[in-house]
């Protein structure tokens, strides 16, 4: 007599099908998307942070060379030598310290932007109108150093 098509399996291929309707698999997916957004962003305020304080200390020693005083021939009191001020493209020199003490770092709430300025008009001037660019020099001599600091991916999208 032959046999049917369902005893040509062997008894060992009916046991490994047996061990397999009962083997119950569980999965699980976790997704921690969410702890991952808030350590970039926090990896990032701290990027900030760190990136706009050593500009603005940058900045303030670019503008930390002094002009030269002498002595008045009529008076005691000294005076500017007018050969050691700035020059046109120079960093402006420092008669007293009221530019550099006044150089600031504002961050945003959520920390992920910076401004640096003065709130001084003369540091404006000097800025815009007189060529001696104090802000946007360092800013440009300091570029490859903020770029690793905040990332390789952000560093075309600074503006001054």
């Amino acid at each position: 007599m032959a046999k049917s098509k369902t005893n040509t399996m062997s008894e060992a291929e009916r046991e490994a099908k047996r061990l397999l309707r009962h083997v119950r698999i569980d999965s699980r997916v976790d997704t921690y998307e969410d702890e991952l957004k808030k350590g970039v962003q926090k990896t990032m305020r701290q990027r900030v942070a760190i990136a706009s304080q050593l500009f603005r200390d940058k900045v303030v020693a670019n503008l930390s060379k002094p002009v030269r005083k002498i002595s008045g021939t009529r008076t005691k009191r000294r005076i500017v030598d007018p050969t050691s001020r700035s020059k046109e493209g120079e960093f402006p020199r420092a008669d007293t310290t009221r530019l550099m003490k006044d150089i600031f770092v504002r961050r945003s709430d959520d920390g992920s932007k910076a401004q640096i300025g003065t709130t001084l008009g003369y540091g404006l001037i000097l800025e815009t109108k007189m060529k001696r660019s104090f802000l946007r020099r360092t800013f440009n001599e300091f570029r490859p150093q903020l770029t690793r600091i905040l990332g390789s991916d952000v560093g075309g999208r600074f503006r001054i």
